[in-house]
């Protein structure tokens, strides 16, 4: 209950301790405005809720929170309005207006049960200022939601605030940090706790206390303020862990909305102009404290808003109003011309601020801003005022020669050089009326703007008397050669209008190269014919030439030759003379016989046969004649064609140009002093059709002409007439003139045939005017036409070039092209006239298109001279094509300079001399070509290299393969060469590199192998370089083992540094490591010598130890040498300089004050707490015991008398000044006790004000306090019990809503005092600025009285004389002195007066240009307030773009810091005054970039790392080729052995085979006795295979498994392969991706990505290196294996072989003893016959012998017993007799088995071979496997 009331106090008390706000105050003085309100208040209707629960009908709701009472459920019924006695359960929104209805019950509005899109929206009738919001809810506030507003009723929203529990979770994108602006945008979770459950507030405020407005009546605050609706969207619930808010309805009747209260404060939105408010039209409401929307204007304001001035009020512009300005709109001034006018702000500005009304609907024919100047085509009466309504009268100006169509000048301005009533003419009318055109002009016209017309006569072409042009028609006056209306263009054969006297000159176009003597006006250029150029059309286009006079030329040498009695030859043929020749020369031939006159008989043979050859030449042939250098050439073509006396040529010409008369003229050359005739017929094969031919009799023509021996030509006497498309035959025989036989020897050279145009009958020549006759004149004077009759033809003048080249042009319309042949000429281009081409050598032709006579190969390097042998050759000519002489008898070749097969030294052959052993020989020098029989040398005369022996003819001997030691095709040859040395008898072999010896079967120094084996060879020792290969111990001569390594390198292949050394063993380059002991691991150590990387240097080091020796610390680690390593420094920071420490000491580097070897003491001499500060002790050294003070407190240890924290100071009880202190007098003591007492008791009351001031009270006063407050709390009561209780609550409600908008208004006041004491305390400083600079002049001052007073006091003691000096010189300095002054003063060169002159000169000026320049301000300050705009503009621009540029929007401060944008932006700059822009964590580019940038950097560490990881690939790579290569060697030395043991079976084998031959030779042969063949069993049985089949079939099977593991490596070094192109492919892209991550940094996912797989590929290329290397380990013990199995198998097989030689041996023997035991058996035989025949003649004797033994028996009975112990062994001989023979037959037997299991035995032994064949064919795989392997990995590096 005592909370209760002190609440309502609280509220109260306000109302109490004041009165209540009087009316509002007066608009006069400055602004006003309107009561401040709940905006809600009669708006009822306008309020609305998009859920309201019970309005379809009555719905339940529980209370989560209503724990104290049983019932937790209710009904809500909202379909009625809400009634306090009967609707209590209805709660429409409309309930949240008022707190509690007329029975003090709480109302509220509440929405449906679980809908969390809830808004509630108000909309307002008109403009309003919204200065606060309060919300008070019954039930949980929103777990989010947000406060918008709209200004134009509606149609678009604009949020104010975001309110949610989790910011950041609900409104991601809303900004969640305290408010920085006054506008800004944010999210606020302090208003959505969950606590408390019931009556939590939520209160906004638009204008926040804590932001500072620089101007609250801006358009950016009055635009926060101003709404039209407002609108609250709730969109969470707030639902006690039921995050997931389940459906049902019990669970949803428990989360709702509910409203107690709403109170939205406003105003009527007035701007200051109004302090009241009327109702809106239309608006019928009228409860009590509503705040209506229309504003009662003041300050001469209309609108609902009072938005605007009133009509005739636009003088000045409509401003809200101000404190102490009301900006009261102004009437406006129109001179009473109009009532109506409206603002400008452009002429505001432009007057300064002073008048911006502008009239509107001027009357009585005036106009301007006040209606202060008469309208167009009115001006202002002189003697009237312009406020006189009939002040402007018309104007009286021609419309058609006047400005403006008759306007006139509109008062007198003689500053402005304005005259009342004045015409403005145009610009090229004259008159006072304005109706006469200017000189020079024409044509007045209304519809021309400059008023008359310019003549347009062009000054060129126009004579300079008399006017331009006519005034009516403007027809100007042209010169000779130039017409036109306006005297601008040339005549007909005329160009280049100029300043000349005729006006223009005459194109003068080509008569010849030009179509007419027409040409363009403007560059004079002529109308050209085909390929002519040139403005005269007088030069020959590039690639073109001009036909001279003689191109149509024809060559003798070309056409057809006729026999002298050939009918087709015009003429007669004469009559033969050389028969009576040759009977002449016959008679004299035979008289000579009978007179015997040998010599003129041979003579006369001779000539005889002369003419005989003459009768067979032929009547014409071609002469080709060679162009000797520096001979004149006075012939064309090749050569001539040699005529006989009587014969003929027949010329067909189809290639006419140009229908007209040609002269025909022959070339020709005698051969004698005679002359001769020509006769020529001349024969059209078709009509002529042109009009020059076709009238012209007759078609054929027959000339006949002297050709004097003494001229080269001749022309026939009359033309002929040749046509285009016709083609005609030209006749002539040449015969002897003056004569009437035909001689044989006689002979005429033609040379070519001619036809020449008649060039008079061209246009250009007929004509009697002065070119033509010019032209004709210059052809005759220049010889141009006989120019063309003689060969070579003489330079041409320059007048006939030019007339040559009009001619042609006539003649052929145009240039002709110069076709110069590509492969014979030098360039395209050719001469201008006659068009030769440039020819390479030997070539020639106009085209350079054939070969010159004595050459041939006509092609791309010209024609080669066909230089045939002068001795055996015919002639200099060869064919043109191949360059084949004609060779004589005996002589071959193409320039007959060669001799027959066989034989050489042209031309005095002989045969070759090549020993028999070449066929053919060097036709110069006679070196034998293609020696057989093994020989060589320039005769065959010696042996080639491998033989030796003497190849001449006649020695007997041969050539014979060298034995070195082997023969050279046997593949055993190691020698080059051989020769035989006589004197030892012996063969010296000259051995190849690697081999020694006589015979090279040795290796030499440095190379190692079995050479003198069929196949073995010599290597060289792989001891990569560091051996002397001069020394034979440098490696084993067998094994290649590397013995003495030199340069420090060791190893099996001297390819390591030994231990002790490191570097690139193969470049030689080994040196000693350089390790530190102390700082390098002491397992790498010994005897003081340390070990390190053998490839790098790099030595193992300590823990924390570091650099390529080992010999300093890691960084911030110390104590170097100790056995564990570097310690950490340990350094504090920021106590240290830095994180290092000395590397032996550990001392780190301390800052001043700090000391200990960490840093984390003080300094000696210091004190204080080292993790904070630590300060010097400053302990004086006369009172302190010592300079170190105490190292916590910092006071020193003072020495008796002295005190003080320094020691500096005298003590308590001492006076007197340090150091000098003095004990105190005895009485000191006690009024030093008294004074202990004093400091104690305020010491005392020290406590007791800090305890108040801590809990806001004194003890023991507490109860007063609270009487007062309870007697406070009756007074209220008593006024709530006896007022009116609703309207009372009203009103507090309405007063606490005040203080709080008074408290809020407090604020800005405050702010305002702020600002203003700011303003105060500038002003302060700079008047303490102007004391200062007062005090500096004050100082001056003082300085100048003292120089004054001293001057002064030098005056009193100087003496007489001195003091009249001294008086007279500064009188006379005065006198100077006021000349100066009045110089400067009076007189008219004097600056006052020139300063006064200036002055009048600026005050008329500025009187002249006032105007001007107020117009000119007034537009300046319009475009300084349009910049000022476009700056402002420019800054939003220039901030977004910082923004984005930066990620900070560049407010930049006076000292260019930005301190509210952390990441910069235009124009700041950091504590150092760098550029700050962007950076760590800037959302802008350059953050960005340096995000990219980091990521560059990243990736390009990576690359290093991923480059370094492929240079470690590229290095197991190499170790993997070097591995490869090592088992290709192992295999291939396996293979060799397989191979030797192969051969080695097969040799076992064959003589196993013989051996079993040899022991079935035996078994079948007679007479071999059973012990021999017994022991031949025993020792074939005791013989042992090496293997059984199982043991092979095993060992072939592993080496099949290991071949497969060998394939499994290619799959794997394929894959190598691949990846490894993958990785540097991957590398490639990554480095590329690097370079442009550096400038941009949208790749850098790219790179990742490239990095990644690189990575990748880096690492599965490095596992399957692994397995390969795993791989060729294991290929490398199976082959080891394999080969020490063969090496088992090849012992075992020796054994075998061995007893198998041992068997073979005694087989032998047996077969001996056999042979023995025949010829036993043979002599037994022959001894048993000896016996049969002595045992048949014994018969008797043995009949007697029984009769004997009968009768020896009977006598002698005594020996009974012995006869029958011989019986017995009788008997017994004859049972081993048994025994022995089964014996043999078992033996017998035993052999047979024998032989069974032999030849298992054997075919096991083939099984065994076709397996070893099988196994060396697979061996045999695997090496070339290996080798390809090995080529393809060489050619990866």
């Amino acid at each position: 209950m005592m909370t209760r009331y002190f609440s309502i106090l609280i509220l109260v008390l306000p109302v109490v301790a004041q009165e209540l706000p009087s009316a509002p105050h007066g608009c006069m003085d400055g602004s006003c405005y309107p009561a401040t309100g709940d905006l809600l208040i009669g708006r009822a209707i306008n309020l609305t809720a998009t859920s309201t629960c019970g309005l379809d009908g009555p719905d339940q709701y529980c209370i989560v929170s209503h724990l104290q009472e049983s019932d937790k459920c209710f009904v809500c019924d909202s379909m009625e309005p809400y009634n306090p006695y009967y609707r209590r359960n209805s709660h429409p929104v409309e309930n949240v207006i008022y707190l509690r209805d007329s029975r003090g019950d709480l109302t509220w509005w509440q929405s449906v049960n679980g809908e969390e899109k809830v808004s509630i929206r108000l909309n307002l009738e008109a403009e309003f200022h919204f200065t606060h919001l309060i919300m008070k809810f019954k039930t949980f506030r929103p777990a989010a939601m947000l406060i918008e507003r709209s200004a134009d009723f509606g149609r678009t929203w604009r949020p104010y605030r975001y309110f949610a529990y989790n910011c950041t979770k609900t409104f991601p994108t809303v900004p969640a940090h305290s408010l920085r602006f006054i506008d800004e945008v944010i999210c606020e979770e302090r208003y959505s706790d969950i606590e408390p459950s019931t009556e939590g507030e939520v209160i906004y405020k638009v204008l926040d206390p804590a932001i500072y407005v620089k101007d609250p009546y801006s358009l950016e605050i009055q635009d926060l303020l101003r709404i039209t609706n407002l609108r609250i969207n709730f969109t969470k619930l707030h639902t006690l862990g039921d995050n997931l808010l389940d459906r049902r309805p019990d669970v949803l009747q428990k989360y709702y909305y509910a409203l107690y209260e709403l109170v939205v404060r406003g105003s009527c939105f007035c701007y200051g102009h109004a302090s009241e408010c009327a109702p809106v039209p239309g608006v019928t409401t009228r409860d009590a404290g509503m705040i209506h929307g229309r504003c009662v204007c003041k300050h001469n304001t209309v609108g609902l808003n009072c938005e605007r001035c009133r009509d005739f009020y636009n003088d000045a512009p409509w401003r809200p109003a101000e404190t102490d300005n009301a900006h009261t709109c102004r009437e406006c001034n129109c001179n009473g011309h109009s009532n109506k006018c409206h603002f400008d702000m452009a002429v505001y500005l432009a007057t300064g601020n002073v008048s911006g009304g502008v009239c509107d609907n001027c009357l009585h024919n005036t106009m301007g801003r006040n209606c202060e100047t008469c309208k167009p085509f009115y001006y202002q009466e002189p003697t009237r005022d312009i406020r006189d309504p009939a002040a402007c009268i018309p104007c009286d100006c021609d419309p058609v020669g006047s400005v403006e169509s008759g306007v006139c000048d509109s008062h007198t301005d003689l500053d402005l050089g304005m005259i009342g009533g004045q015409c403005r003419c145009k610009q090229n009318v004259r008159g006072p009326r304005c109706d006469y055109c200017k000189e020079g002009h024409y044509g007045l016209s209304i519809n021309d703007p400059l008023g008359c017309q310019q003549c347009n006569c062009d000054p060129r072409g126009i004579t300079m008397t008399g006017a331009p042009c006519d005034q009516i028609s403007g027809d100007c006056s042209c010169k000779r050669y130039v017409t036109g209306r306006y005297c601008n263009q040339c005549l007909p054969e005329f160009w280049g209008l100029s300043n000349d006297l005729t006006g223009c000159r005459p194109c003068d176009c080509d008569f010849g190269g030009a179509n007419s003597n027409r040409c363009t006006m403007d560059n004079g250029q002529c109308d050209c014919r085909p390929h002519l150029i040139g403005r005269q059309c007088a030069e020959v286009q590039p690639g073109y030439f001009c036909a001279p006079l003689d191109h149509y030329k024809y060559e003798a040498e070309g056409v057809i030759g006729r026999a002298p009695d050939d009918i087709t030859l015009p003429g007669k043929v004469r009559p033969q003379a050389e028969t009576d020749c040759v009977q002449h020369l016959n008679n004299q031939l035979r008289r000579q016989r009978r007179h015997r006159r040998i010599a003129t008989t041979q003579q006369q043979r001779a000539a005889l046969r002369r003419i005989r050859q003459l009768q067979q030449t032929p009547s014409v042939s071609t002469v080709h004649r060679e162009r000797q250098p520096g001979q004149m050439v006075t012939w064309t073509g090749p050569g001539f064609a040699r005529v006989k006396d009587g014969a003929g040529l027949e010329f067909t010409i189809s290639n006419i140009p140009y229908a007209m008369e040609y002269d025909i003229v022959i070339r020709y050359e005698p051969e004698s002093t005679e002359d001769w005739e020509a006769i020529v017929s001349v024969t059209s094969l078709n009509l002529p059709t042109s009009l020059r031919c076709g009238n012209m009799l007759p078609t054929e023509q027959l000339y006949t002409v002297t050709m004097p021996h003494h001229r080269r030509y001749i022309q026939m006497p009359r033309p002929f007439c040749f046509e285009p498309n016709n083609r005609y035959v030209l006749s002539i025989r040449f015969q002897r003139h003056g004569v009437s036989h035909r001689h044989l020897t006689a002979f005429i050279l033609i040379d070519s045939l001619v036809l020449v145009p008649k060039y008079e009958e061209l246009h250009g020549f007929t004509g009697n005017d002065a070119p033509d006759e010019r032209r004709r004149t210059e052809m005759e004077l220049y010889m141009c036409l006989d120019s063309f009759m003689t060969v070579p033809m003489p330079v041409l003048a320059e007048p006939c070039t030019y007339l040559i080249c009009s001619i042609s042009a006539i003649i052929h319309n145009g240039a002709l092209a110069c076709e110069c042949d590509p492969q014979g000429s030098l360039s395209t281009e050719c001469n201008k006239v006659g068009g030769q081409c440039n020819c390479k050598p030997n070539v020639i032709g106009r085209k350079c298109d054939q070969c010159a006579p004595g050459t041939f190969a006509f092609g791309p390097n010209g024609c080669t001279v066909c230089d045939c042998h002068s001795q055996g050759s015919l002639g200099q000519q060869c064919n043109p094509v191949s360059g084949q002489c004609p060779c004589q008898h005996g002589a071959i070749g193409r320039k007959c300079s060669e001799c027959q097969p066989g034989q050489w030294g042209f031309p005095n052959c002989r045969p070759c001399q090549c020993n028999g052993h070449a066929e053919s020989c060097d036709l110069e020098t006679g070196e034998c070509y293609d020696c057989r029989d093994n020989t060589s040398g320039q005769l065959c005369d010696s042996c080639m290299n491998g033989f030796y022996g003497n190849p001449l003819v006649g020695s007997g001997e041969h050539c014979r393969p060298c034995p070195c030691p082997g023969h050279p095709d046997s593949g055993h040859s190691n020698g080059a060469s051989c020769h035989a040395d006589y004197s030892s008898n012996q063969i010296l072999c000259q051995c190849s590199e690697g081999y020694a010896g006589p015979r090279c079967d040795q290796c030499g120094p440095g190379y190692y192998g079995n050479p003198e084996q069929p196949s073995g060879f010599c290597r060289r020792c792989q001891c990569s370089g560091n051996i002397d290969t001069l020394d034979p111990e440098s490696c084993d001569p067998r094994t290649g083992q590397c013995l003495k390594c030199l340069y420090n390198t060791g190893g099996e292949s001297c390819s390591e540094c030994k231990t002790g050394y490191y570097g690139n063993a193969l470049a030689q380059d080994c040196r000693r490591c350089t390790c530190v002991t102390a700082g390098t691991l002491e397992a790498h150590c010994t005897d003081g010598v340390c070990h390190c990387d053998s490839r790098t240097g790099q030595c193992p080091c300590k823990p924390n130890i570091i650099g390529h020796n080992c010999d300093q610390c890691a960084p911030n680690h110390w104590n170097f040498g100790s056995e564990g390593g570097c310690d950490p420094c340990g350094c504090l920071l920021p106590n240290a300089l830095s994180t290092q420490c000395n590397m032996f000491s550990g001392q780190c580097q301390c800052q001043t004050g700090f000391g200990g070897r960490q840093c984390n003491d003080c300094e000696m001499f210091h004190w204080g707490d080292p993790r904070v500060r630590c300060e010097e002790c400053n302990c004086n050294p006369m009172g302190s015991e010592m300079a170190q003070c105490n190292r916590v407190t910092g006071a020193c240890e003072c020495k008796d008398g002295a005190a003080g924290r320094s020691c500096d100071a005298c003590a308590r009880g001492f006076t007197g000044t340090f150091p000098k202190c003095v004990p105190c007098h005895p009485c000191f003591h006690l009024w030093d006790d008294a004074v202990c007492l004093v400091r104690r008791d305020l010491t005392h009351i020290k406590d007791v004000i800090a305890k108040i001031v801590e809990k806001g009270e004194v003890p023991g006063i507490s109860d007063t306090r609270i009487r007062d407050l309870e007697k406070k709390l009756e007074q209220v009561q008593d006024l709530i019990r006896d007022g009116d209780r609703e309207g009372t609550f009203n009103l507090i409600g309405q007063t606490i809503d005040d203080l709080r908008a008074e408290i809020a208004f407090t604020d800005g006041r405050l702010m305002g005092v702020i600002r203003e004491l700011n303003g105060t305390a500038e002003h302060d400083n700079a008047l303490k600025r102007n004391l200062t600079a007062l005090e500096g002049e004050l100082k001056d001052l003082n300085n100048t009285l003292q120089q004054m007073h001293k001057q002064l006091e030098n005056y009193l003691t100087a003496g007489l004389e001195e003091t009249f000096e001294n008086v007279r010189k500064y009188y006379q300095s005065s006198l100077n002195s006021e000349l100066r002054c009045n110089a400067s003063v009076y007189g008219p060169e004097s600056p006052v007066e020139q300063s006064q002159n200036t002055r009048n000169r600026t005050e008329d000026l500025v009187k002249e240009n006032k105007d001007s320049f107020l117009r000119t301000l007034a537009a300046n300050n319009k475009s300084l307030s349009e910049l000022d705009r476009k700056a402002l503009e420019m800054e939003q621009k220039v901030k977004r773009l910082s923004n984005k540029v930066c990620g900070g929007h560049a407010n930049t401060k006076a000292n260019s810091s930005c301190p509210d944008s952390p990441c910069g932006g235009a124009g700041c700059r950091d504590n150092e005054g760098a550029l700050k822009c962007g950076g760590r964590g800037c959302n802008g580019t350059v953050g960005a970039s340096l995000v990219a940038l980091g990521h560059a950097d990243d990736v390009r560490t990576n690359l290093t790392a991923a480059s370094e990881e492929l240079q470690t690939m590229l290095k197991k790579l190499q170790d993997v080729t070097v591995l490869t290569q090592n088992v290709k060697r192992q295999a291939k030395n396996t293979l060799d052995k397989a191979q030797s043991k192969k051969e080695l079976f097969e040799n076992s084998n064959k003589k196993l085979k013989e051996f079993i031959q040899k022991i079935r030779d035996f078994l079948m042969e007679e007479g071999a006795d059973p012990e021999s063949i017994e022991k031949v069993a025993r020792q074939v049985l005791a013989i042992t295979l090496p293997v059984n089949r199982t043991v092979v079939i095993n060992i072939v099977q592993q080496i099949k498994d290991n071949i497969a593991n060998l394939t499994n490596v290619e799959g794997v070094f394929n894959q190598t392969s691949e990846h490894l192109a993958k990785v540097n492919d991957l590398l490639k892209r990554a480095q590329n991706a690097s370079a442009r991550a550096e400038r941009v940094g949208d790749n850098i996912n790219i790179t990742k990505e490239a990095l990644e797989s690189s990575q990748a590929a880096i690492k599965k290329a490095e596992d399957e290196m692994n397995a390969a290397l795993e791989n060729l380990n294991t290929a490398q013990d199976i082959t080891t294996t394999v080969d020490n199995k063969l090496l088992h198998l090849n012992n075992t097989q020796m054994d075998v072989m061995m007893r198998l030689a041992d068997l073979s041996r005694a087989v032998e023997s047996l077969r001996n003893k056999t042979e023995q035991n025949r010829e036993m058996a043979k002599d037994a035989k022959a001894q048993s016959v000896n016996a049969s025949i002595e045992a048949a003649g014994l018969q008797e004797e043995l009949t007697n012998a029984e009769n004997l033994y009968n009768d020896l028996k009977k006598k002698v009975g005594s020996v009974g017993e012995a006869d029958g112990n011989v019986s017995q062994k009788a008997k017994d001989m004859k049972k081993e007799a048994e025994e022995l023979l089964k014996k043999a037959t078992n033996g017998m037997e035993t052999l047979k088995k024998l032989e069974r299991k032999l030849q298992k035995n054997e075919q096991r032994m083939q099984q065994q071979q076709d397996e070893l064949a099988d196994l060396e064919k697979n061996v045999t795989e695997i090496r070339e496997s290996i080798r390809i392997k090995l080529m393809s990995y060489n050619n990866c590096q």
